[in-house]
């Protein structure tokens, strides 16, 4: 089983509670889009694959994200281009 993980509360609940109930038949996917705070997806990356033993696949796409948000300023055009970015990577 795969589960989007952000690093924010919800995400992280459902992937420790999948996690406890299916061990290492989960695996959660990371998605670094460069807008975290600064170590914050390190921080996500230790907590789950370190602290956890939470099977863990990171993928940074820094460099497109912040490529794709140059330049915009409607924060909806951003929020969509953001996701379009997340759903991609899935």
């Amino acid at each position: 089983m795969i589960c989007a993980l952000s690093g924010g509360v919800d995400s992280t609940v459902v992937a420790a509670l999948i996690h406890k109930a299916i061990g290492d038949r989960l695996t959660c996917i990371f998605v670094d889009n460069g807008l975290m705070r600064k170590g914050e997806a390190d921080r996500v990356q230790n907590v789950f694959a370190s602290q956890l033993g939470v099977n863990l696949v990171f993928v940074d796409g820094t460099e497109r994200f912040l490529r794709a948000l140059k330049g915009v300023s409607d924060p909806e055009i951003k929020r969509k281009k953001n996701w379009a970015g997340v759903y991609r990577d899935f």
